[in-house]
């Protein structure tokens, strides 16, 4: 019986050859990106798999509140609660400490480079099952000045020198290597080149009279603790021992309400956005943006399988009805439909995976994919993933025209297929053509917004000049020395020191007070000298620059107009002059300018008050404004003046635009990414639609030719017959755009800086489909109209 089926099957889709490639081209494209969707979310889900204590560990994370209002939730806590819970606790059996060095410089004779370094108790190899050659897990970092060493890093440093025992400087401290970790297929979101003992920066500490480290309790910013809980414990138990220590440990800070909570090791990644991540890793969010990618595009094709199933169906009523005529059951019928569904489902899934060996290199160029190390690998367990997701697809596409066509009467079928109606005044075909135009515009009008979307981001006027503006990291440097160097460039206007690069998201706090016991006023700052306006190209609208001589005492600030408004002036002009009380320096500081809002965070966050102050000892970044009719030339001057000032160290330097198109580039890769989509989306909708149109076409083909015989003009029976689906595209735009705005305002409202949703949007994506959908109907209609109504209705 299966074998009958599998041949009627194959028969019917070598017949219907037009359906049956529109079915399979749009089948076999949204797979094709649906399994390497499928593929990156598993190799995301393999972080920290190979650990053999995974389910008992766990993460101590930090949910800090501001003000009643701004909650923060840190990757990182203090170092003094793992002392504290294991004193305490009979909960855990060990427990691992990390400390975020972010980078250091290593010095191997004579050559040096930045290596990503962290911190790490001895305990680490015991609690976490990373590869290690050289020494015994429990001893590698016992020692103080001991550290371990990637495969990778060991070869940059020490290049063809064995670097199992041998010294390596870090940070002007000398260590000894007692361990190495061979290159692994594992992956891990503790990520490191050089793991250096725990006590080692507790020595660093007492050298620098630091005696409180690891007792500090506000410091949640640069620990992470893991803890392994004993067996058959409970998670929760842990609640009621952090709110006790919180308790205890907080109870005078008025500002900042901490709360612990426990993290499981393989939920960490994918996992929620974190501040302080120990490494970079795809977040849960954008795993639900893949998923939804996938979803769109594979509901789209799988909606046109139905519609065009269920409208080849009607074609093969009669065939139904014969079926039923002379025995044949529901059940038969339906498997019928059934396993041709799933056939062209794993025909579609064979040409997908063929698509998907040129989508994998081309995907894995992407700068997105490198920083988040995602490597797609293909093995048995994908594979058959693959085919779990063709004959689930199958099914579903399948089940409801096997179980529409299946209910049939035969007596009904047998005088017409046409005459079919789901409801009194509507037939099925145009539910068909009405649900497949509405859906092809909500989705083609929610994949432009989200263009638009991105591409604003990318392009977006932030209110400062980041053309212009060059920036040299002083790598430690002062500023000063800096500064008089380059100012000998004939093409350098004006030079600046500043901390931070605006449009990036980083950048430093400030708290003010109108009186020394008011409560704080919390502001962004950046550290800024007076050359720092005229250099961004920024405007002030109140006051002046910092008074000449000033650029190193700090008493001075200059703020933003949403500053004047959280300090309550009615104008820019009112706060010059005013002083406030700085907490943390213990000093008053004067405004003596307002600057126009500028974008100095990321376009995805809420620009706030903020405050430039100029403390000279701060700057971390030289800005050079640059007129040049050749600036790969100046570049090249600037690269060999720096060779006065550190010859040792590499030159480091971009333009400020370069800066945020590279901060901005995993946006870019999405941009990619979704315009790919939308391509997708469309072609898949014109398939569908081109189908239907198809359909439509034959069923009225002999309305055509009768018409034709009848001195009918081509142009007339076109509008004739495209005058219905006009009405049918009207009713489907009333039903989607409503649907598309509900919807992507739903997201949309959720961003700081967004799109409007625009006519031009919402009758663009309308346009589309009225366009395809037409050009469809019109050339069927054509086709048709050029036949000869003598083949055509001889049987008549």
């Amino acid at each position: 019986m299966i074998k009958n089926y599998i041949t009627t099957a194959y028969r019917n889709i070598l017949r219907q050859k037009g359906f049956s490639i529109i079915n399979i081209i749009g089948l076999s494209l949204s797979i094709s990106v649906c399994m390497l969707i499928i593929v990156i979310i598993l190799d995301q889900y393999a972080y920290d798999n190979f650990h053999s204590k995974k389910d008992r560990i766990y993460r101590v994370l930090s949910d800090n509140t501001i003000a009643t209002d701004i909650k923060i939730r840190f990757a990182s806590s203090p170092i003094a609660l793992s002392n504290e819970i294991s004193k305490s606790s009979t909960l855990i059996e060990d427990f691992v400490v990390l400390e975020n060095s972010y980078s250091d410089e290593a010095k191997y004779k004579g050559s040096s480079l930045e290596v990503k370094s962290l911190f790490a108790s001895e305990h680490f190899f015991k609690l976490f099952d990373f590869p290690l050659r050289g020494g015994k897990p429990e001893d590698v970092l016992k020692e103080p000045f001991t550290v371990v060493l990637t495969e990778d890093a060991a070869k940059k440093i020490f290049g063809k020198d064995e670097a199992l025992g041998n010294e390596v400087i870090i940070d002007s401290l000398t260590y000894k290597v007692t361990g190495i970790i061979p290159k692994t297929k594992y992956k891990s979101h503790i990520q490191f080149e050089v793991l250096a003992s725990l006590s080692s920066a507790e020595a660093k500490a007492k050298m620098k009279n630091k005696k409180n480290f690891g007792l500090d309790w506000k410091n949640y910013y640069s620990g992470y603790v893991y803890f392994l809980l004993k067996k058959d414990v409970n998670p929760d138990d842990f609640n009621p021992i952090f709110d006790k220590i919180t308790a205890e440990k907080y109870a005078t800070d008025k500002e900042n309400k901490v709360k612990f909570r426990l993290q499981q090791l393989t939920k960490i990644t994918p996992g929620p956005i974190l501040g302080n991540e120990v490494g970079l890793a795809m977040p849960k969010v954008f795993i639900y943006f893949l998923i939804g990618l996938a979803l769109v595009i594979m509901i789209s094709a799988a909606f046109n399988y139905t519609s065009l199933s269920i409208a080849r169906s009607l074609l093969r009523a009669k065939e139904v009805g014969v079926r039923k005529t002379i025995g044949a059951s529901r059940g038969q019928i339906i498997a019928q439909f059934l396993i041709e569904a799933v056939m062209i489902a794993l025909i579609s899934a064979f040409i997908g995976f063929v698509i998907l060996q040129s989508l994998l290199p081309a995907f894995a160029g992407m700068k997105m994919m490198s920083i988040l190390q995602i490597r797609p690998e293909q093995n048995i367990m994908v594979y058959l993933w693959f085919f779990i997701f063709a004959f689930v697809i199958g099914l579903i596409s399948g089940a409801l025209p096997s179980y529409f066509i299946s209910a049939f009467q035969p007596i009904k079928v047998l005088k017409g297929a046409n005459n079919i109606r789901l409801f009194r005044k509507l037939t099925l075909r145009k539910i068909l053509l009405v649900s497949q135009f509405a859906f092809s515009m909500i989705f083609i009008i929610t994949i432009i917004l989200v263009y638009r979307q991105l591409n604003m981001m990318m392009n977006a006027e932030m209110g400062f000049d980041k053309k212009v503006v060059y920036n040299i990291d002083l790598q430690g440097h002062k500023f000063d020395q800096v500064k008089d160097i380059y100012s000998s460039i004939p093409e350098v206007e004006i030079i600046s020191g500043s901390s931070h690069t605006p449009g990036l998201g980083n950048m430093w706090g400030i708290k003010l007070r109108k009186k020394k016991d008011d409560e704080n006023i919390k502001m962004d700052m950046f550290s800024a000298d007076d050359n720092y306006i005229e250099t961004m190209g920024l405007s002030l609208v109140a006051g002046g620059n910092f008074p000449k001589g000033t650029n190193d005492n700090g008493k001075f600030i200059i703020v933003n107009e949403k500053a004047v408004k959280k300090l309550n002036f009615a104008s820019p002009a009112e706060a010059i002059g005013k002083s406030y009380w700085e907490a943390d320096d213990s000093v008053y500081v004067e405004i003596c300018g307002v600057i126009k809002d500028y974008k100095y965070v990321a376009l995805f966050m809420n620009s706030d008050a903020m405050v430039l102050r100029n403390k000279g000892k701060s700057y971390r970044i030289a800005s050079l404004r640059i007129s040049s009719p050749n600036m790969i030339q100046t570049i090249d001057k600037l690269k060999s003046e720096w060779k006065k000032i550190d010859p040792a160290h590499e030159y480091k330097g971009q333009f400020v635009n370069d800066e945020i198109k590279e901060f901005y580039s995993f946006f870019e890769d999405i941009i990619y990414t979704v315009g790919f989509a939308t391509i997708l989306a469309i072609l898949i909708a014109s398939l569908g639609l081109l189908g239907m149109a198809t359909y439509t076409a034959q069923t009225r083909i002999k309305e055509v030719c009768i018409r034709k015989v009848y001195g009918a003009d081509v142009s007339t029976i076109i509008f004739l017959v495209s005058k219905a689906y006009i009405w049918m595209l009207a009713i489907a735009a009333l039903i989607a755009i409503p649907i598309a705005f509900m919807v992507n305002n739903l997201w949309l409202q959720y961003l700081a800086h967004h799109v409007d949703i625009g006519f031009g949007t919402i009758f663009g994506g309308a346009f589309i489909v009225l366009f395809i959908g037409l050009a469809a109907i019109t050339s069927q209609t054509l086709k048709a109209s050029n036949g000869n109504p003598a083949d055509l209705l001889r049987y008549e």
